[in-house]
């Protein structure tokens, strides 16, 4: 088809101005425009790659060993029978810096955010000694991934991965019912509404066989489901499942 003049054109200008020349260009001007802002405290940045300033990531209480909230997170764990240990980063505490953050990335599309939050589990899991094969998110039902555009425990696997080098199977278990979320829920109510919710993927048997795997989640309150998750891991064959995430929460 023979195209005019005015829609080459068109065309032309669509593919300069949708491409990363249009981005490198126009870029410092935004940034003069519209200064970088943390995405929880809202101040300036200095550095226009950041997303998070350094005094609201150091405001975040740490999550350690012997954190009464890990003792008590990691026994209901291990007591489902499925998870072998638990290693984590931060306390979630409401309207805290942590939950901002949290919230950027799963509501606002902050990706970047979910990889720095990765990388900084991946250098806790380091330093915690623990080793693994492979890394796999907790999966999001293929509705709510459609309207969120990605899957935040994902953007953290990715993160450990550039920390660890170990390799992230996002699809080796599928959620298969669509929950409501967890959030409001007792802890039965949580156990119930994820029960049956997964299921692995064969395709991945090899990856997974006999392997240390790392199942990861943006937040971790009563375990139930990374509890459902794994327990498709371990039908699989898995050696042993380590629950990790970027926070804990009462």
């Amino acid at each position: 088809m023979e195209l005019k003049h005015h829609q080459i054109t068109k065309l032309s200008f669509h593919t300069l101005f949708s491409g990363g020349l249009f981005r490198f260009i126009t870029s410092p001007f935004l940034d003069f425009v519209y200064p970088p802002i943390c995405v929880s405290c809202k101040l300036a940045l200095r550095d226009g790659s950041q997303k998070v300033c350094e005094e609201c990531w150091n405001s975040i209480e740490r999550i350690s060993r012997d954190h009464p909230l890990y003792i008590e997170t990691r026994e209901k764990l291990l007591a489902a029978g499925t998870v072998s240990d638990l290693v984590s980063v931060f306390v979630f505490q409401k309207e805290g810096a942590f939950q901002h953050i949290a919230h950027a990335l799963k509501y606002d599309g902050y990706e970047s955010v979910g990889r720095e939050l990765g990388e900084r589990l991946g250098m806790t899991m380091k330093a915690w000694d623990i080793q693994a094969d492979v890394l796999i998110p907790i999966p999001l039902h293929k509705a709510k991934r459609r309207e969120r555009g990605f899957n935040q425990a994902e953007q953290l696997a990715i993160g450990v991965a550039l920390v660890t080098g170990v390799e992230v199977c996002p699809d080796a278990v599928r959620r298969i019912r669509h929950t409501q979320t967890q959030t409001q829920l007792s802890s039965d109510e949580r156990k119930k509404n994820v029960e049956d919710a997964f299921e692995f993927n064969p395709a991945y048997s090899k990856q997974i066989d006999g392997k240390r795997c790392i199942l990861i989640d943006d937040v971790i309150t009563t375990g139930a489901t990374i509890d459902s998750c794994a327990k498709e891991l371990m039908r699989a064959g898995a050696l042993r499942v380590v629950a990790a995430s970027a926070a804990l929460a009462q």
